[in-house]
């Protein structure tokens, strides 16, 4: 099956503004004169879908600027379904280093405030992804004995699954 000409220009128009985006996105990385305001202002849970998407899309692609956000990032990240994983990817492409000490208190205040599986799972699928190791040992130790069976599923999962791996290969 062809493609008609129809299509072709459909699709075309498709290329041309993803290209376009992407000029666009350099531009505000290259000439913005405070790039993290402006981005922190637009993962405010107040700015709307159109401005969150659009800052976690640019952040996929600029990552360098995402340490600085990582408390709006946690919070897309647990607080919220809407943007399923991409918060928590971007915060795991940013280098350890920078990415460690910024992370622990921000995820110590949501697993203290953590209630159900789904939150847990969200914590731990973040600890997972940034191989903090020692925040993911720190969620099963306070909810091992969790009165919510979906809470100890969630916590015998990622206890079995990764921290016998981590401190397996010395992680």
């Amino acid at each position: 099956m062809s493609s008609t000409p129809r299509d072709q220009e459909l699709w075309g128009a498709c290329v041309e503004a993803e290209r376009q985006l992407r000029r666009r996105q350099a531009a505000f990385y290259q000439q913005a004169g405070d790039r993290e305001a402006v981005l922190r202002a637009a993962l405010e849970p107040g700015a709307g879908a159109w401005q969150q998407g659009t800052a976690l899309d640019y952040l996929q692609g600029f990552g360098g600027d995402a340490a600085p956000l990582l408390p709006e990032l946690v919070s897309l990240a647990v607080m919220s379904d809407k943007w399923g994983r991409q918060p928590i990817e971007i915060i795991a492409q940013i280098p350890c280093d920078q990415c460690m000490p910024l992370l622990e208190p921000i995820f110590l205040k949501y697993l203290a405030a953590a209630e159900t599986g789904n939150d847990y799972a969200d914590l731990a699928y973040l600890a997972v992804r940034c191989e903090a190791w020692t925040l993911l040992q720190r969620l099963v130790q306070q909810t091992v004995d969790h009165d919510d069976p979906d809470v100890r599923d969630v916590v015998a999962h990622y206890s079995e699954r990764y921290l016998a791996t981590a401190s397996g290969t010395g992680g």
